[in-house]
């Protein structure tokens, strides 16, 4: 029995009116309970009518209740929304799960992992982070870009959700994530990355500092050699540190957390790329406030890609690819390891 809900990004089916006068209901209810601020006159449209509608903003808590009891049809987002649609075991779910909040507290950080045919790395990647010192509430949320392999499977016996979302990049499938977050902390690492023992609760130390809105560590090799070490070192350690003295922070993907509110209002990851999507939201997120590095939220990444392509034809490609970013905003595709 998998422990996770698997979800599968899909088209809506369309509201029954026999549900309108219940469905009211159970909103104003749980939004009370929840402290959900419902936007009432566009639920009560989108009920009368039976008509795809934005019903809930992702960022409420209760469009995350809902997904997480697979309750829902969520659609491919549309104009940056994603649309819900109840069913009449709504009631029990959302129930059920407002008094889970209350007995267990709310969740403090949701951490989103990326995932294409990662078998070999995804176990030790979602063990690392059930094995924390962290004391509060967190969730893992893998989003499955469609793989081959048994990824999905092996993510199911860990994660708390599966999330099917088929054929984009990876910054859209992180975004997708943050937006079934509970929490108002979203994390991300990457499936062939391993979160060092104290990985969460340096992100909670960074994010609870006034004015941080973001937080990034070192990112060393994972069984590399000597010249791996230094050579990560310098590029997640030491340049980071720099660009962000420099205010042209690079906050490297695989391995950041940001407050979910300032990640949501400036979009997220830039959607669509392949490369340099985290570099796009650093530049936009770096007006929102403080992004810090914490030289304790260390992870440990494979070298499967410098084993592939060499030191030498990586530094001129990201070389080449950062030129091409600062003076036209586009980027090269990069390259695959799968």
């Amino acid at each position: 029995m998998m422990k996770s809900k698997i979800l599968r990004a899909a088209t809506p089916a369309l509201c029954r009116h026999w549900l309108f006068t219940s469905s009211v209901l159970i909103l104003l209810v749980c939004g009370c309970l929840l402290g959900v601020r419902l936007q009432i006159p566009s639920i009560v449209y989108a009920l009368l009518t039976s008509r795809p509608h934005p019903l809930l903003q992702c960022d409420l808590l209760f469009m995350q209740v809902v997904m997480e009891k697979q309750l829902a049809a969520v659609s491919l987002p549309r104009l940056d929304q994603s649309i819900l649609h109840l069913e009449p075991r709504d009631v029990k779910a959302v129930a059920l799960h407002g008094l889970n909040i209350l007995l267990l507290g709310v969740c403090e950080v949701s951490v989103i992992v990326p995932t294409l045919n990662e078998e070999r790395y995804i176990q030790k990647c979602l063990s690392s982070l059930r094995k924390q010192n962290f004391d509060g509430r967190f969730e893992i949320i893998v989003v499955d870009g469609g793989s081959r392999d048994s990824t999905v499977n092996l993510a199911g016996s860990v994660a708390d959700k599966v999330i099917i979302y088929e054929g984009r990049p990876v910054g859209d499938a992180r975004n997708f994530g943050a937006k079934l977050a509970e929490s108002s902390i979203v994390a991300f690492i990457d499936a062939d990355t391993v979160a060092s023992r104290n990985w969460l609760s340096s992100i909670k130390e960074s994010l609870s500092c006034k004015g941080a809105v973001g937080v990034t560590g070192p990112t060393l090799p994972y069984q590399g050699s000597g010249l791996d070490f230094l050579a990560y070192r310098v590029a997640t350690g030491w340049l980071q540190k720099f660009s962000m003295i420099f205010g042209l922070p690079h906050v490297a993907g695989f391995n950041c957390a940001y407050r979910r509110e300032p990640f949501m209002r400036c979009g997220g990851f830039e959607e669509g790329r392949t490369l340099s999507e985290d570099l796009a939201l650093s530049l936009k997120i770096r007006h929102e406030g403080r992004l810090l590095f914490n030289k304790r939220m260390i992870a440990y990444t494979s070298t499967r890609r410098v084993r592939r392509y060499g030191y030498v034809r990586l530094a001129m490609f990201y070389l080449l690819n950062d030129a091409i970013f600062a003076l036209t905003r586009r980027s090269l595709y990069y390259p695959q390891v799968r």
